[in-house]
């Protein structure tokens, strides 16, 4: 399975390379339900247009899935997905809590979070007051 930074690259060079779509080969895992939950985040957020998945079985009955992911773009052709950052990494863990949420953002953009609720936004973590960690930003 790919990790959050692999998937998050993907996106930012499918989107640099204007792709309608790009094409994800992966193995049914632990992380299957974190990815579902960060696409669906994303997709609310309207930064993709949608995914879908294509499930095999492979000769020695693993699960193998293919995630499509449907990239979005404004009139001009310009990709909507700006800036993605990665803000935890596996070394570096970065959590905020309930009061940092509700502090003024500089940027225009929203934050992924890891929280007891699931995978929030900031929006939505402010509104449960739930802290957590911190996936990635999207300017």
């Amino acid at each position: 399975m790919y990790s959050l930074s692999n998937i998050l690259t993907i996106i930012r060079n499918g989107e640099r390379a204007s792709r309608p779509y790009i094409e994800i080969n992966c193995i049914k895992d632990f992380q299957y339900n974190k990815n579902i939950s960060i696409l669906n985040q994303l997709r609310q957020e309207g930064v993709i247009r949608g995914y879908s998945f294509i499930s095999t079985q492979s000769k020695k009955n693993k699960s193998f899935f293919k995630i499509i992911i449907f990239l979005k773009y404004d009139e001009t052709g310009k990709s909507v997905l700006r800036i993605v950052k990665q803000v935890s990494t596996p070394g570096r863990r970065k959590y905020v809590s309930t009061h940092s949420l509700w502090q003024p953002q500089t940027s225009s953009g929203f934050y992924i979070l890891s929280t007891s609720f699931g995978i929030l936004t900031d929006l939505e973590a402010r509104y449960y007051n739930v802290g957590g960690e911190v996936l990635f930003s999207v300017i």
